[in-house]
Parts: structure tokens; C-alpha cells; sequence
């Protein structure tokens, strides 16, 4: 990821000159030139950029000393004050990755409760994954194909998928009822009522491009298909989804159903709907962040769906990318 790339990103967020921005560094030293990067992108768009690294070696020496009196309050409501926050990852955010006694850790991990509460209290959140080969370990794919597969999808004319967006959803207002017409004879009938449709063309989950919505939870009937699904790092073929009132009650393939079944009941409502609006993601790969970004595709989503304007609090969030037809 070069400096003009990372200037697009930091240009589609969505930043205003004379803004606070905090670039929430997740690497070593060694990646350092991806943080560096971004400093200049902010500052070049007449912001003040502001620097704090998370580095998994300097984290370990710093809770082997730390005290508990070593971050207070003060500490947290400065950070709560930045109008955005870059947190940009090299590799898996959070994880420590080295041993340390369970007194220690567990002010390392109060430490990362209350950072991100302090981060989530700022304007806006952006999240940026960074093609690198740690990054990779997460995504199932080989590291040269997935940082190839990743530059291409941050590779676009972020202002053009911003656009597309604004007019995907333009085709959708008054709608309250849509069908998702997938496979020979599948329709899933979906209500919006009352919910509102979400863009993310730059300024939320990078890399971006779609638009999404929470239907209500209970209302949700029919069937949809799936010629390739993946789920818990499994790949199945031609598979079938049946949903009532809501929550997912069968499936053609019998292991898909046997997962369901093993969940509490509010990790198996439907609780999203999008379409992908990025042109540089071309093929299904078994990778979410990029699947469900993929021009032509849609995705239902089970799980919680509190935090975009649904009611279903859960403790996770499943995405399922096809690809059919939709009328109201």
C-alpha cells in the first residue's frame, strides 16, 4: 500500500481541515512507514494528525511494569475527544501475543476495555486492514493472493463507489417490503419498515463499498440460496436457507442446519441486508470483508445488528454473499 493509496483512503473518509485525527497504530517499528504514511495524508488534508501505537512488543515490556495507577481517567477522556479515528491494523488487533503473568494481563486487558470505549465515543471510526501477510492468517486465503486481492478492492475511485451508493439506495426510499428472488423458485421476503439504509463508501470498514440495512428481526419469511456459502471456515455448495418469523429454521445442507441449532436463539435471526457496490472486488473468495463488498452480490447477515439501527443484541454477526434479484 503506497502513500497515494493511503491519501485516497484518508481523503474518503470524510475529513475536514482543522480536525483532531488519531491514527490507532496496530504494528511494529518495522511497519512504521504505513503509520508514517497516514500522518502526512492527514496533515496534507489540513488536519492535525496524532499518533498512538499499539506495538505487541513495547505493550508486553509496558504491562510487565505497569501499575495500576498508570492509566487513569484523564488518559481515557483525551482520547475520547478526537472528531476520527484511523485504527489501522499491520496485524490482529488486541492480541498480545506474548505470555505474561494473569495479574498483568488482566490490566492489559482492562487497558483495552477501556481504550476502545474511549474510542468509540469519538465522531467517527474508521477501520483499515493492511494487505500484509499477518493479516492474512485471518482470512483463509494465501498472503500473496489475499494483499493482491486486498490493493485491488482499496485500489478504486472511492468518490464514483459514493455515488453508486447514494443511487442504490435512492431506489429504495418509501420501500417497506423487498423480495430477494436467488436460485430456481427462492424468495425471502424482507420488511424495513421504519429502518433506515446505511452507505459505507470510505468512512467506516475499509476496504468499502456497500450499502446495508437492519430489517425487523421477526419479519423476515421465505427461502434464499446459496451456490457457494461459507460458514465457520467451511465451504458448502448449493445451499438453502429457510427462515420464519425472522430466525433461520432449516437448511438443505445438514451441517449448516446442525450450527444453527448449536446457537442461542438470537444469533440466528436475520438482521442484515446489503448489497456490495466495489468494482475491485470481482470473484468470491470465502473472505467476508471482501465478499460481501462485491459488485452484483447481496448479503443476509444473522446475529446482532444494535450497533446499525436494529434491536438484536448478540454476540456475533455472520454474513452469507450471493447473488439474485430484489423487488418490491
Amino acid at each position: 500500500m503506497d502513500r497515494k493509496m493511503i491519501a485516497e483512503i484518508v481523503n474518503a473518509s470524510g475529513i475536514s481541515a482543522g480536525e483532531m485525527i488519531l491514527i490507532h497504530f496496530w504494528g511494529e517499528d518495522a511497519d512504521r512507514e504505513i503509520a508514517n504514511s497516514f500522518l502526512v495524508a492527514v496533515a496534507e488534508a489540513g488536519a492535525t494528525p496524532v499518533l498512538l501505537q499499539q506495538s505487541r512488543t513495547v505493550n508486553r515490556d509496558i504491562f510487565l511494569a505497569a501499575k495500576d495507577s498508570c492509566y487513569s481517567g484523564r488518559y481515557f477522556d483525551l482520547l475520547s475527544q478526537f472528531d476520527a479515528v484511523f485504527d489501522v491494523f499491520a496485524y490482529q488487533p488486541v492480541i498480545l501475543g506474548y505470555k505474561i503473568d494473569d495479574e498483568k494481563f488482566e490490566l492489559y486487558r482492562k487497558y483495552m476495555a477501556q481504550l476502545f470505549s474511549a474510542l468509540m465515543k469519538c465522531k467517527r471510526f474508521l477501520q483499515i486492514r493492511i494487505p500484509t501477510a499477518a493479516n492474512a492468517e485471518g482470512s483463509g486465503l494465501e498472503p500473496q493472493d489475499y494483499i493482491r486481492r486486498m490493493e485491488r478492492a482499496y485500489d478504486v475511485d472511492y468518490a464514483a463507489i459514493d455515488k453508486a451508493c447514494r443511487q442504490a439506495i435512492g431506489r429504495f426510499e418509501g420501500v417497506n417490503e423487498v423480495r430477494l428472488r436467488t436460485g430456481k423458485d427462492c424468495e425471502l421476503s424482507l420488511d424495513l419498515t421504519g429502518r433506515r439504509w446505511h452507505i459505507d463508501a470510505g468512512d467506516g470498514d475499509l476496504p468499502c463499498g456497500e450499502v446495508y440495512i437492519a430489517p425487523l428481526e421477526s419479519k423476515t419469511q421465505g427461502t434464499v440460496y446459496f451456490e457457494e456459502f461459507y460458514l465457520d471456515g467451511v465451504k458448502y455448495e448449493h445451499v438453502l436457507l429457510c427462515v420464519k418469523d425472522g430466525r433461520v429454521s432449516g437448511s438443505s445442507q445438514p451441517a449448516v442446519m446442525a450450527f444453527f441449532e448449536k446457537q442461542p436463539r438470537e444469533n440466528s435471526v436475520v438482521c442484515e441486508l446489503g448489497f456490495g457496490m466495489n468494482p475491485g472486488v470481482t470473484e468470491l473468495c470465502g473472505y467476508t470483508t471482501l465478499d460481501e463488498k462485491m459488485c452484483g452480490t447481496f448479503h443476509i447477515a444473522v446475529g446482532a445488528n444494535d450497533m446499525f439501527g436494529g434491536t438484536n443484541a448478540a454476540s456475533d454477526h455472520i454474513d452469507f454473499v450471493g447473488c439474485g434479484t430484489i423487488d418490491w
